[in-house]
């Protein structure tokens, strides 16, 4: 009995193959650390403590400069997450479906744009945080920023191939 159980588990387990784990376990663990910052990890007091530490034994600087720039650095964060999270569902997506560009890249937005609307929405019931729909707008300008300059240049070296060839001398 215990060996037909072992082999329904490695049946299962066999459909799991590498292109799932090597393409599609990335997004998903990025858009999860994603989810644990949207939450009190991620709040104002914790990363500004943080950052003051950095910045101030670093260089000297006035606390209102050290205030502006840990906004910047909050806000360009949200960029670069979201930038990394819109690669990696392109990329993901290449893998499963190659020939399909434009429907990948459509896909790659609207998953990134999932996860930033959950993202806001979990910070909306949050005490210590504040979903904002501007926020969005910057983890969609990351995302799509780098799913529209990955797609080109996948596409670019795709085309750099002539289809025909050049005729003989």
């Amino acid at each position: 009995m215990p060996e037909k159980v072992t082999e329904k588990i490695l049946l299962l387990t066999s459909g799991l193959n590498s292109t799932v784990w090597r393409y599609w376990a990335p997004p998903v663990l990025w858009a999860l650390v994603i989810m644990l910052l949207s939450g009190n990890l991620g709040a104002f007091p914790n990363s500004y403590s943080i950052f003051k530490w950095v910045v101030s034994s670093l260089f000297t600087l006035p606390p209102k400069l050290i205030d502006k720039l840990h906004l910047i650095f909050r806000k360009a964060l949200h960029v670069v997450c979201y930038g990394v999270l819109g690669f990696l569902w392109l990329r993901a997506l290449k893998a499963t479906r190659p020939r399909f560009l434009w429907s990948n890249i459509l896909l790659a937005l609207l998953l990134s744009l999932g996860v930033a609307l959950v993202d806001e929405g979990h910070q909306h019931f949050l005490t210590t945080r504040s979903g904002s729909l501007w926020d969005v707008v910057l983890d969609m300008s990351g995302a799509s920023g780098i799913i529209l300059l990955t797609a080109h240049l996948w596409g670019r070296n795709k085309t750099a191939i002539p289809s025909v060839p050049p005729p003989s001398p």
